[in-house]
């Protein structure tokens, strides 16, 4: 879905499963989306069944990559599960400008809610407008400063900040942390708005060739 979102917004799109494959293939692309949930595994035993098969860790070499191509002017888009990934390496925070804390981020179970746009969001995505949306809504992820947030959600502790984007370097910073699945992908408010993203983007990772 992702995919097809992306190749619409004149994209030419490789889907790798493997971070090595992915870092590697970044030195002839632009924009890297990150729709994964790899991670630890280590922050409860009912995890440990999984672990030796599905425990994932990103290495030192491989966030001081994926920072070298951000800061010098590709274009990054995290979707949903893609903040809670590599909670060991502080670094993917930083360049998220936020994400999944353990011991203090959480959602409610899947469900309704309302999207409200910011004022950021709707000079962000022209034709915008507050919209309802069965998902997971992330709580508590812990944005820096320096995020323009673009639309938020409110159930249970306050207003949420669920989409936002920001520079890293001379590199652009997408993250959209609703997308639990395809239905929330291609509600009609959500789907514009990570259109607008992948137009930002895009137009980062153009200015960055010339």
């Amino acid at each position: 879905m992702l995919a097809s979102f992306a190749r619409a917004e004149g994209w030419t799109v490789a889907i790798e499963t493997d971070l090595n494959a992915a870092l590697v293939a970044l030195g002839s692309s632009r924009l890297l989306i990150v729709n994964a949930l790899c991670w630890s595994m280590t922050q409860h035993e009912k995890y440990a069944p999984d672990r030796e098969i599905w425990a994932r860790e990103m290495s030192d070499d491989q966030i001081a990559a994926l920072d070298a191509f951000v800061c010098e002017g590709g274009s990054l888009l995290v979707m949903h599960t893609g903040t809670i990934c590599w909670d060991t390496q502080p670094g993917w925070r930083r360049i998220m400008g936020g994400g999944w804390q353990w011991g203090l981020s959480q959602h409610p179970p899947l469900g309704p809610a309302m999207v409200a746009m910011t004022a950021a969001g709707l000079a962000f995505c022209p034709g915008a407008e507050d919209f309802s949306i069965v998902d997971e809504v992330y709580h508590n992820l812990g944005l820096q400063t320096d995020c323009d947030v673009l639309a938020t959600c409110e159930i249970s502790e306050g207003p949420q900040p669920i989409a936002w984007m920001r520079r890293h370097g001379q590199g652009r910073v997408c993250v959209d942390a609703l997308g639990h699945d395809a239905d929330a992908l291609l509600t009609p408010g959500h789907s514009l708005l990570i259109r607008s993203m992948l137009q930002w983007l895009q137009e980062g990772a153009s200015h960055a060739r010339d």
